[in-house]
């Protein structure tokens, strides 16, 4: 991925410096290696989402576009004569996809395209993360996410500097355009590096043994076991209060149910039209809505926080305003204003 990223840079580098001029056989061989970047980014969003990813042979079809991109290259520059390659590049405005209008949408909708896939891979993520975790903390790899936006930010930059020099022949800015898209990109760059770097040791990802805990048939809403199962989820959250402990996941819960990870998801997706983290913090929003109620709680709205289950006050307030129309502040503010 860090590959691919700098190839596209050094294609940048070649082009503004003129050292492509200079050493024709050099052009267009950072776009080449920039092609390893989509497949690259695709497979290590998903490296971080789950635990036991392994790169496997057939992962290899993801690196398409860089033989592709060679071989399109060797037919349309490589094979050219000297003079032939000169003239091509001091002919050509854009760094990096010769003068085809269609190469470079294809080049730039190629990377774009896996940019979207894999927002959409980390967006189903997000759903099954709340079938697994009752607190999200920095699971919703947001930061992989933004990082993932701005650099396609960075690229549709590109690609309507591309559509500029190519059609409208507008090459006065193209300058500015391109230092624009490379600060872009090595703004990316560096934090994406950092955060992957770091990320083993903030979310080691999804186990296997808890992926797809919300997906099989449906349990019969006839089946009266469904309603002695409900009655004991029940008794188990009133009596015990497992929803009081942050760390609570699926896999804990289904245990002291007596059940398993993917039995107890399935029920509560299915029979009482919750996920696991919708259901549990909803326990918590109501032990901390009655002691937010009680005059005699003289707790801090911090602590009560924290003693209810949550890490974040963000998602305290958030969830705590969607269920009861206030903030924590303002329920209990309204409450004693009223006794």
């Amino acid at each position: 991925m860090l590959a691919g990223m700098v190839g596209t840079l050094f294609e940048v580098f070649l082009h503004t410096t003129g050292l492509a001029s200079r050493y024709p056989d050099t052009a267009f061989t950072g776009t080449i290696l920039g092609m390893l970047q989509p497949g690259a980014i695709f497979l290590y969003a998903q490296s971080v989402m789950y635990r036991d990813f392994r790169l496997r042979l057939r992962h290899l079809v993801h690196f398409l576009p860089v033989p592709f991109a060679a071989v399109v290259f060797a037919m349309g520059y490589y094979s050219l004569p000297e003079e032939a390659q000169v003239r091509m590049l001091s002919d050509s405005h854009y760094p990096g996809v010769m003068n085809s209008i269609v190469l470079a949408i294809v080049l730039h909708g190629i990377v774009i395209g896996y940019l979207a896939a894999t927002l959409k891979r980390i967006s189903h993520f997000g759903v099954e993360l709340r079938n697994i975790f009752s607190d999200l903390g920095n699971k919703e790899l947001a930061w992989l996410r933004n990082l993932l936006f701005a650099y396609g930010a960075a690229w549709s930059l590109s690609l309507v500097y591309c559509l500029l020099a190519h059609v409208m022949r507008v090459t006065g800015s193209h300058q500015s355009l391109t230092i624009a898209t490379t600060m872009v990109s090595v703004a990316v760059l560096l934090p994406m590096s950092v955060l992957a770097f770091r990320q083993p040791a903030v979310f080691a990802g999804i186990g296997q043994s808890l992926m797809n805990t919300g997906t099989s048939s449906a349990v019969s809403t006839s089946d009266p076991s469904s309603e002695s199962l409900a009655s004991r989820i029940e008794r188990l959250m009133k009596e015990h209060q497992p929803y009081l402990y942050s760390n609570l996941t699926v896999d804990r819960l289904a245990r002291q149910a007596e059940l398993s990870p993917r039995e107890l998801s399935q029920f509560l997706n299915q029979q009482m039209g919750n996920n696991f983290y919708e259901f549990v913090n909803g326990y918590r929003i109501e032990h901390a809505r009655q002691r937010l109620a009680d005059p005699a709680d003289t707790g801090t709205i911090t602590d009560i926080m924290y003693e209810s289950g949550f890490n974040s006050k963000s998602v305290f307030n958030t969830l705590f305003r969607k269920t009861n129309g206030k903030t924590p502040s303002q329920y209990r503010r309204t409450l004693r204003k009223n006794s």
